[in-house]
């Protein structure tokens, strides 16, 4: 949808009239309407632009879902840390260890953390298993397209710059496409974490004086939160800003390199 702007804006600095501008590039693709194309222009502009919002509708109805879910799980372990940070932070030092197990708030309270932590474990899991068959395909297409975007770029480096300008915002809008879920993927892990630090806090911080069940119940929560929740593609490669940076980085500098060295030999 930026291609007309885009081409506009390059034909404009080549020091020529927008009238110069062929009709058909200020279009999101070509279209084919016989001689009553430049007749009915607008109509057809609002086609194409349509067409393309309805294509690219399910991606974002996709993406969305997915950045609702990963924010919904990490408020819950943001809760459930904050729940556990406070427990036995008050007691004094006189506290008996021994009490009655229904006037043990401290147990009550851990009880429903554990509980509430599987249930968000659970449901991290599940997310992971509706993804990561998807994210599987949209790495590999990634790669795919970053190359062919690539290789256009490379056989019209000769021709106009509007020919140069498509594949690299293509190619730009998958880099930050990937980034975005490798960003939301990194915040599961972060969260996933937190009732452990929250945990190793109460006991640096206030000793952590609780009765012996609920010291059991901490201990069970600090050894099921060891292993972090996260998102992988295909069961294969975890998605996070360091796997991003590795990989994807990489990729961007080994095509800038190639770019560049096809530049030298074109004009050799």
């Amino acid at each position: 949808m930026l291609k007309p702007i885009i081409v506009s804006l390059i034909t404009d600095i080549s020091n020529t009239t927008k009238s110069s501008i062929p009709i058909a590039s200020r279009l999101p693709f070509n279209v084919e309407y016989g001689e009553k194309f430049n007749q009915y222009i607008y109509p057809i502009a609002m086609h194409n632009y349509m067409a393309v919002f309805t294509r690219s509708f399910a991606t974002i109805a996709v993406d969305n879902l997915y950045y609702v879910l990963i924010q919904h799980a990490c408020g819950m372990f943001s809760i459930i840390g904050n729940v556990l940070e406070n427990i036995g932070k008050n007691n004094a030092n006189d506290f008996n260890a021994k009490s009655d197990k229904i006037k043990d708030n401290n147990y009550n309270k851990t009880l429903h953390c554990l509980r509430r932590h599987l249930d968000v474990i659970e449901f991290a899991e599940n997310i992971e298993e509706l993804f990561t068959k998807i994210f599987l395909i949209n790495l590999n297409l990634n790669m795919i397209c970053g190359s062919l975007a690539g290789v256009q770029v490379l056989m019209n480096l000769e021709k106009n710059a509007s020919d140069i300008s498509v594949p690299i915002i293509i190619y730009t809008a998958q880099f930050i496409h990937l980034f975005l879920h490798f960003w939301n993927a990194q915040f599961l892990l972060d969260y996933s974490v937190l009732p452990y630090k929250s945990i190793c806090k109460i006991h640096l911080q206030y000793k952590l004086i609780t009765s012996e069940r609920c010291k059991k119940l901490l201990l069970l929560i600090m050894s099921r939160t060891i292993s972090p929740c996260r998102i992988t593609a295909g069961k294969v490669a975890t998605l996070s800003i360091e796997r991003f940076g590795v990989e994807n980085i990489t990729l961007l500098f080994d095509s800038f390199s190639s770019f560049f060295a096809s530049l030298v030999l074109i004009y050799k």
